[in-house]
């Protein structure tokens, strides 16, 4: 009877972090709008910034919006409910397909990796090491990674 409670106990508890919800809008490579009105913010990931990144800003918005508009999404939490901005910090899930990873491992975002949380940071590292060894998306030229690395700040001769 003790393991049946322990058994019920945990399914409690990962029930908390998981939610299903349906994508109204999607507002970029990194977040979206549930149909409720609230924000999600992909966790572990960092797409580029529309209005000042160009191409692999909206690229990474047009595989958002393929991945998940309209669609109903799971999303599971690690530890913190939301961002500073109020965004709800989440794992999304279309089936049995993670869209965090979707978009670190074809280029279109990097991994960002903030603490506490990182419980998937190690799986999102090596996707975009493929990504880069593969020079999928934004990894495709060598100018662009050390551009981003750097903050966005170009040096002589990698214009």
């Amino acid at each position: 009877m003790h393991a049946f409670k322990r058994l019920a106990d945990w399914f409690r508890s990962e029930s908390q972090n998981r939610e299903e919800a349906t994508v109204q809008h999607v507002i970029d490579g990194d977040s979206v709008r549930l149909t409720d009105g609230r924000e999600v913010r992909y966790i572990g990931v960092d797409a580029a910034e529309l209005g000042s990144d160009g191409v692999w800003a909206e690229a990474a918005k047009a595989a958002n919006i393929r991945l998940v508009q309209g669609k109903r999404v799971r999303l599971e939490r690690e530890v913190s409910e939301t961002d500073r901005y109020g965004r709800l910090l989440r794992h999304v899930y279309v089936g049995d397909r993670w869209v965090n990873g979707e978009l670190v491992g074809g280029g279109l975002a990097r991994a960002r990796l903030i603490a506490p949380d990182t419980q998937r940071g190690a799986e999102l590292v090596k996707l975009q090491e493929a990504a880069q060894r593969r020079r999928r998306g934004m990894w495709r030229t060598r100018v662009w990674w050390r551009f981003w690395e750097r903050g966005g700040k170009m040096t002589n001769g990698e214009q």
